[in-house]
């Protein structure tokens, strides 16, 4: 902890760095809902407030660099139910890239991979982007969860049955093993 009036003493003012637009920085654009082109700028292992789990921490870029998204994936946890979905998860974000396995965050940092956006309200906070499902980039990906939803219908209905175990949805594993 350091007191910074004592740094700068109390009649100077705050030096405002040149070329940052403070109102643009609070006044947030949000990026619509929906997929989008982007790549993993970084992504790096913390540990929770609690000290008791890790997650991995992702800031995921669009390709133009103007906007960026933050993902938390719970990796231990006491809720095993967190734990299952952030190594789903890892592995939809896996096979996005075209790995078998994530051995180590750095294998993620610079790599290419499309997300689909939603726009959450968080009550006292404004609103914000979350990141919903991972996918490769530039793939045919349906525009709403509804036409998800009639696409996994038919692959387990009549017609589609043999094309079942080809199936893989950005939305998470489909029953395979995950790969760490």
């Amino acid at each position: 902890m350091g007191n910074i009036s004592s740094l700068i003493g109390n009649n100077q003012q705050y030096i405002q760095p040149s070329g940052v637009d403070y109102n643009a920085v609070t006044k947030k654009n949000l990026l619509p809902a929906g997929w989008m082109d982007g790549y993993i700028e970084s992504a790096e292992i913390r540990n929770t407030k609690s000290g008791t789990g890790q997650y991995i921490y992702i800031v995921w870029r669009t390709l133009d660099g103007q906007h960026l998204v933050r993902d938390y994936i719970n990796i231990k946890n006491a809720n095993p139910v967190a734990v299952d979905i952030g190594l789903r998860t890892l592995s939809t974000i896996a096979r996005a890239l075209g790995m078998e396995s994530i051995d180590d965050t750095e294998q993620l940092n610079g790599r290419e991979i499309a997300v689909r956006l939603a726009i959450e309200k968080a009550g006292e906070w404004p609103a914000r982007n979350v990141i919903k499902a991972y996918a490769k980039t530039s793939t045919a990906r349906p525009e709403r969860a509804s036409d998800l939803d009639k696409i996994r219908h038919q692959i387990r209905g009549g017609e589609g049955r043999n094309q079942q175990a080809t199936f893989r949805s950005a939305e998470g594993p489909t029953g395979d093993e995950i790969p760490f």
